[in-house]
Formats: C-alpha cells, sequence, structure tokens
C-alpha cells in the first residue's frame, strides 16, 4: 500500500517547510542537496555564493525540465546544517546563536555581511563545529512576488 504521507513528493509537510520552484539561471550547475539562492532581480536560482543581490531558498529537492529544455529547481526552505567559515575574524562562536549569518561560500556560512548573501538565522553549533542555520523562504522576504 502506498502512503502518500510519507513520500518526499507529497506537497503536505508537517515540519512547515515552504517549497519553491525557480529557473536555473544559464551556466549555473545545481544539484540535490545543494543550498539554492535567487537573484532578486532575474528571480532565477544559483548555487549559494558570497555575493549580494541574492536571496536564499533553501535546499534543492528536485531539479526539474520543462518541453523547452528549461531547467527549474524545486527547494525545500528550513533547517540545515553549513559549514563554518575558516577565517578566524569571522567564525560564528556559541554566543553568535540567534543572529544572523551570510554565506561564504557554496557550504559555508560567516557573520561577514560585506557584499554577500543573507543565509539565515544561526540556531546552533554542533558538536563538529558546523552550524545549525534556519532558512526561512518567507520570513522577511526580499523577493517580490
Amino acid at each position: 500500500m502506498k502512503r502518500p504521507l510519507r513520500s518526499e513528493h507529497f506537497l503536505l509537510n508537517l515540519l512547515g517547510q515552504k517549497v519553491s520552484i525557480f529557473p536555473i539561471a544559464k551556466g549555473e550547475t545545481i544539484e540535490v542537496g545543494n543550498l539554492v539562492v535567487v537573484n532578486t532581480r532575474t528571480l532565477q536560482a544559483s548555487r549559494a555564493k558570497k555575493e549580494a543581490g541574492y536571496y536564499a531558498i533553501g535546499k534543492a529537492v528536485r531539479i526539474v525540465a520543462n518541453e523547452c529544455g528549461v531547467k527549474s529547481v524545486i527547494c525545500k526552505d528550513g533547517i540545515f546544517s553549513i559549514n563554518n567559515t575558516d577565517l578566524p575574524e569571522h567564525k560564528i562562536l556559541a554566543s553568535d546563536i540567534r543572529r544572523i549569518c551570510y554565506f561564504d561560500g557554496k557550504d559555508t556560512v560567516t557573520l561577514d555581511n560585506s557584499n554577500t548573501t543573507k543565509a539565515g538565522e544561526i540556531l546552533n553549533i554542533n558538536e563538529d563545529g558546523s552550524i545549525l542555520v534556519n532558512i526561512s523562504i518567507g520570513e522577511g522576504s526580499e523577493l517580490e512576488w
């Protein structure tokens, strides 16, 4: 017997994650599991990056293509474990919980907010040094729907 409520393809989720879909920018490669940001002017998706003008939308859960071959990424926001920066002056510490962090690359976050994209709220620091970050597409959205 198939149980749709237990399937990741079922849009009802009990964790309150929001699902979004955006076209992937030309020349960009996004894979399932990558952190994804959207250009605030073009609304095209890219992998997370240390660059201004983007908005964090979550993690890629599926890549789809339409009949014209245009690829789009389906993402879910939520709580994710992301690597801490290697730069000591911008490293996230336990005293930084509840502050906002920013992308320092595709898989890392930092406290440095110069010319970068907001990742989300710092919830905790894991034993391995990675950071638990809450990425919410709806909270304080800079995107114009």
